[in-house]
C-alpha cells in the first residue's frame, strides 16, 4: 500500500471561503473546518479551483493565502495512478464543477456531478478513486465530512 495526502484548507478573511463552509456546516452550529482540498504529490499539487479548474502547481502557489486544518493521509494500492490521473486531468484543464459545488450545499441529495467537472473535494475523491480505493458510490456528495469520516 502507498499513500495519498489530502489538505484541507481555509482562508481567513475571505468571503467565498466563509460561505462554503457557512454553506456545508458540520452541524446546524459549527460551520465546516474547511473550504477547500487539495492533493500533494511528491512534486505538484493538485486542486480544483474556481478560476482555474482542475489544475497541478507547486505547493507554495496550492498553499498562498491558505490555513491547513487538516491533513489526511490516505492509504491506497496505487498512488503513482492517482496522482498520474489527477497530473492528465490537469494537462486537460478540467473545469471546475460549479453546479455541483453549489448543488451539494444547496441541495445535497440531488445528484449534481458532470463527468467532465470537479469541484475540490469532488476531485480529491476521484485521485484516491483512480489511486483504487473507490470510497464513494457518488463523488458528487463528497465534502469535507464525507473525507473525515473515511479511516485514512
Amino acid at each position: 500500500m502507498s499513500t495519498i495526502t489530502v489538505l484541507l484548507t481555509r482562508r481567513h478573511w475571505n468571503p467565498v471561503s466563509w460561505g462554503i463552509r457557512w454553506a456545508m456546516p458540520r452541524s446546524r452550529f459549527a460551520f465546516a473546518l474547511s473550504s477547500h482540498a487539495i492533493v500533494v504529490g511528491p512534486d505538484k499539487c493538485f486542486e480544483a479551483t474556481m478560476l482555474h479548474g482542475v489544475r497541478g502547481v507547486d505547493r507554495a502557489v496550492a498553499l498562498a493565502r491558505q490555513t491547513v486544518v487538516r491533513e489526511l493521509c490516505f492509504s491506497v494500492p496505487d498512488a503513482q495512478a492517482g496522482l498520474r490521473w489527477a497530473q492528465e486531468q490537469a494537462e486537460k484543464k478540467v473545469p471546475y464543477d460549479w453546479r455541483g459545488a453549489f448543488g451539494l450545499s444547496l441541495a445535497p441529495g440531488r445528484d449534481w456531478a458532470e463527468d467532465d467537472r470537479y469541484f475540490c473535494y469532488e476531485f480529491a475523491a476521484a485521485v484516491l478513486k483512480a489511486a483504487g480505493r473507490p470510497m464513494f458510490a457518488n463523488l458528487s456528495h463528497v465534502g469535507e465530512i464525507a473525507l473525515l469520516a473515511v479511516a485514512p
